[in-house]
C-alpha cells in the first residue's frame, strides 16, 4: 500500500555541492503502522455477525455492517484520538485497535451497548439486559486500564501458546477480552465474533487517520 502520493526533488547550490531536498506528500487519510501485533492492514476477518447488524438497524453483516458501524461512531472516536495514541504507544498496542472495541462496546463513549456477554467491569442493569455505562471509556485513566486488560490477555495466550504468530497473539486476547482467558483453547478458537467485527473496525478507523 502507498503512504505518498508523490515526490518532489528540489537541489540547491552550496559552497560544498548540491544538496537535494527530497519532498513527500503522504496521504492524510492513512496513518502509520505500529503497534507490537500484527499489520491491521493485513488481518483478515469476516467482520460482525448479522446479530450485531441488526441490534442497530442494519439488514447486513460482515465486514460492511463494521465499517458501517465504525463509520457512525467515528465522530465520537476522534474525540479521544489524543487519548488513544498516548494509551497505543504505552501498550505498543496500535490505537485502532482500542477504537475498534471503544466502537463495539460503546458505540465511541456515545450510548449505552445492550451485549449478551458483557466483560467485568461497570455495568448497569436495564430492562432489556445487561448494558455497558459509557463512562467506562471516556477519560485517559479509564481507556488505559481496558487496554491493560486487553494487553494482560495477550500476554496469557502468548505464554500458552509460544509459537503462535503475533497476529494470532491479537486475535486470541481480543476473544479472552470479551470471552474470558478459558475461552481459548486453540487456534480454532480464534475466530469469536468480537474479534472479527472490532478488526474490521480497526481497520476501518487506520484507513480514516487513526
Amino acid at each position: 500500500m502507498l503512504h505518498f502520493i508523490f515526490t518532489l526533488e528540489i537541489s540547491f547550490s552550496t559552497a560544498d555541492g548540491p544538496l537535494f531536498l527530497v519532498l513527500g506528500l503522504f496521504n492524510p487519510t492513512e496513518s502509520s503502522n505500529w503497534g507490537c501485533y500484527g499489520n491491521i492492514r493485513n488481518i483478515n476477518t469476516p467482520g460482525a455477525s448479522c446479530i450485531i447488524g441488526r441490534r442497530r438497524g442494519l439488514n447486513y453483516c460482515g465486514v460492511r455492517a463494521s465499517e458501517r458501524l465504525a463509520e457512525i461512531d467515528l465522530p465520537y472516536i476522534q474525540r479521544y484520538q489524543p487519548t488513544l495514541r498516548v494509551i497505543g504507544q504505552k501498550y505498543c498496542m496500535d490505537p485502532a485497535v482500542i477504537a475498534g472495541i471503544m466502537s463495539r462496546q460503546s458505540h465511541g463513549g456515545n450510548v449505552l451497548v445492550s451485549e449478551g456477554n458483557i466483560p467485568s467491569g461497570n455495568v448497569l442493569v436495564q430492562t432489556g439486559g445487561i448494558q455497558h455505562i459509557p463512562t467506562s471509556w471516556t477519560s485517559e485513566t479509564q481507556v488505559a486500564q481496558n487496554v491493560e486488560r486487553l494487553n494482560m490477555r495477550i500476554k496469557e495466550i502468548q505464554r500458552r501458546f509460544p509459537t503462535w504468530t503475533t497476529d494470532q497473539y491479537l486475535r486470541g486476547g481480543l476473544c479472552a477480552y470479551d470471552e474470558g482467558i478459558g475461552y481459548v483453547r486453540s487456534n480454532q478458537d480464534l475466530g469469536c465474533d468480537f474479534c472479527n467485527d472490532v478488526l474490521a473496525r480497526a481497520r476501518y478507523y487506520k484507513r480514516h487517520g487513526l
